[in-house]
């Protein structure tokens, strides 16, 4: 599973509520974000880049001391792949 770090700015769906937040990596079953508003750990999400929409669950959360880092698993109906959406300043790990 190749993993890309990348900073885009995404929209966020968790528990009714859309916010702005940054998109850190992306792997095709996954994402992590840094946003400034605390997502349940296992609430269903969704990332909106563009035209693309990511359905899944926040599987990590972690406080620091600018926000959240949240990681988030993808539906297997919505995995991720360059094709459907190319983050900003992509960057192969």
């Amino acid at each position: 599973m190749r993993r890309y770090l990348c900073s885009h700015l995404v929209s966020l769906r968790a528990n009714s509520r859309e916010s702005t937040v940054n998109l850190e990596e992306i792997w095709q079953s996954g994402a992590t974000i840094e946003c400034e508003d605390a997502v349940e750990k296992g609430a269903a999400v969704e990332i909106r880049c563009d035209a693309a929409v990511f359905a899944g669950r926040a599987t990590r959360v972690e406080r620091h001391e600018y926000g959240w880092r949240v990681d988030i698993e993808f539906s297997p109906l919505t995995p991720w792949s360059l094709e459907k959406f190319r983050p900003q300043h992509l960057f192969a790990v």
